[in-house]
């Protein structure tokens, strides 16, 4: 049985790694939004070195500023929202989940100029980082204990653009004893971008 979850992900897929005090107002998800806008805004930028100046001493006082409210692993907000597509986290893509259950999920991706590796194409290492995000949280729903990767095995099979909506689809192939076996897809219309399998070990008691 699936569920529609068109605005992001539900509550356990890969809910492990959630924040439950986490602030969903609005405040942090849209800084990690406008972020992501930001970083693409650089990918594609030739500025005067003016603008680059004032651009880096805004950073750097923007960092400093960020910096006297760190937190411990287990209370950031970065990659922990679980309520918004991309957990609020602004290092893999955002995959905006269509349905989920307990051995499959399928979604969308759009991938931005931040990703670019050249020529209108994907960096290679992009759809792996996309990979295991996907397959990683979907190895641990269905109320399975947690796991971790323990390979990731990626098959480019065209090439993968930046701009269009893309087509994400992740599912178990197969549970041995600890070992969890999945596999993906990447689409773009009616081409295969890219497919991974892998394999998820579930922890030991006591191992993080």
């Amino acid at each position: 049985m699936t569920e529609q979850h068109p605005c992001g992900a539900p509550e356990g897929f890969g809910g492990r790694w959630g924040n439950p005090d986490a602030d969903l107002s609005g405040g942090f998800p849209r800084l990690a939004a406008q972020l992501r806008v930001f970083q693409d805004a650089v990918a594609a930028a030739n500025p005067p070195e003016d603008v680059l100046a004032e651009l880096g001493d805004l950073l750097a006082a923007q960092t400093d500023r960020l910096g006297v409210y760190a937190v411990d692993e287990w209370h950031q907000l970065f990659g922990r929202v679980r309520s918004v597509p991309g957990r609020a986290q602004t290092m893999a893509p955002v995959f905006t989940v269509d349905e989920v259950g307990t051995d499959r999920v399928s979604g969308r991706v759009t991938l931005g100029r931040f990703y670019l590796g050249g020529n209108g194409a994907a960096h290679g290492g992009v759809l792996p980082l996309l990979f295991d995000e996907v397959l990683g949280r979907l190895a641990n729903t269905g109320g399975r204990p947690p796991s971790r990767t323990a390979y990731l095995h990626v098959d480019f099979r065209s090439i993968t653009p930046i701009g269009p909506e893309l087509r994400v689809a992740g599912w178990f192939d197969r549970e041995q004893g600890r070992k969890r076996y999945l596999r993906a897809s990447v689409h773009h219309g009616d081409v295969l971008c890219a497919e991974a399998e892998g394999l998820f070990v579930q922890l030991l008691p006591g191992q993080p």
